[in-house]
């Protein structure tokens, strides 16, 4: 009874995506408009307030934007631009197998992933961390800085399956105890019945995940140092091999952050999260020569 009741709470608050099908198990594809001439397919996120979440019947957040912006500039209107869901785990078969031409999905650029796709990006810079109960706040918190972690111990730490960014955390905690789920939907709803103690993620998601669910009863704290360090960089991603197609998806989101389409995302973004993302430098192709 009590998961029952977790479910049909998460299904009242304004996540459209995470309060479907069995509290995250959702798979689906919207056209804004009826299709006309060629296509582009865009992975989005389904479940990341903010970021990217199916809301009333159509895909919206930071990721959303960026990839509008990105397809206009690469020659699509909105209605020729088809999104699908993917997350963490789908995302890289997705691209290699056709069902989607880029990722723009809160996908970290790190050493392992630069190694099975080619990105263009960064397109945000934050930092990782837990979102916790509120009222377990001071068993993770350090007892110096109380707004960022402390020792995490053994604690059970939930994280989606497939995401890069929990093997940054993992790092910096080796003994927290990871559960892995399908979708974020789900941790939330493990935090909340109590069989997970936290969830890992980089704060642009937890800031997200906190807002729809209640500011009250939550509480993000940062790992320290990893948005001054850049730890987790957003990157748009595209298949091996297309180093052309990279770079002038880069040279829209240089385009996006001089005409200042950029900066006004990232206020949404910041308003709809409480949490400030950043940019160091311009983005580039990244592309490796790795098979």
């Amino acid at each position: 009874m009590r998961i029952k009741r977790t479910c049909a709470a998460v299904a009242a608050i304004a996540i459209s995506a995470m309060s479907l099908a069995s509290c995250g198990q959702i798979q689906v594809t919207t056209v804004s408009g009826s299709p006309e001439g060629p296509t582009i397919a865009v992975g989005v996120s389904a479940d990341e307030p903010g970021i990217g979440v199916w809301h009333d019947g159509t895909y919206e957040g930071f990721d959303v934007t960026v990839a509008k912006y990105v397809a206009a500039r690469l020659g699509y209107a909105n209605k020729q631009i088809v999104f699908k869901q993917v997350r963490p785990e789908s995302r890289q078969s997705m691209l290699n197998s056709g069902q989607v031409d880029m990722v723009v999905a809160s996908w970290p650029i790190t050493e392992t992933s630069k190694n099975v796709v080619d990105f263009a990006g960064p397109y945000l810079i934050t930092g990782t961390g837990l979102l916790v109960r509120s009222r377990d706040s001071r068993v993770f918190a350090d007892s110096v800085k109380p707004d960022t972690v402390g020792d995490v111990g053994q604690h059970s730490i939930c994280a989606v399956q497939g995401d890069e960014t929990v093997d940054l955390f993992r790092v910096r905690h080796p003994d927290a105890v990871i559960q892995q789920r399908d979708s974020y939907a789900q941790c939330v709803t493990a935090l909340q019945a109590g069989s997970a103690d936290a969830i890992a993620s980089d704060l642009a998601i937890l800031g997200g995940l906190q807002q729809a669910n209640g500011s009250r009863y939550t509480t993000v704290l940062e790992d320290a140092g990893t948005v001054q360090s850049g730890i987790v960089q957003y990157g748009i991603a595209v298949g091996k091999g297309t180093e052309e197609l990279a770079g002038k998806i880069a040279q829209s989101l240089q385009d996006m952050i001089a005409d200042g389409s950029w900066d006004a995302a990232r206020a949404v973004l910041k308003k709809q999260t409480q949490v400030d993302i950043k940019l160091n430098g311009s983005p580039a192709a990244i592309v490796s020569d790795a098979e």
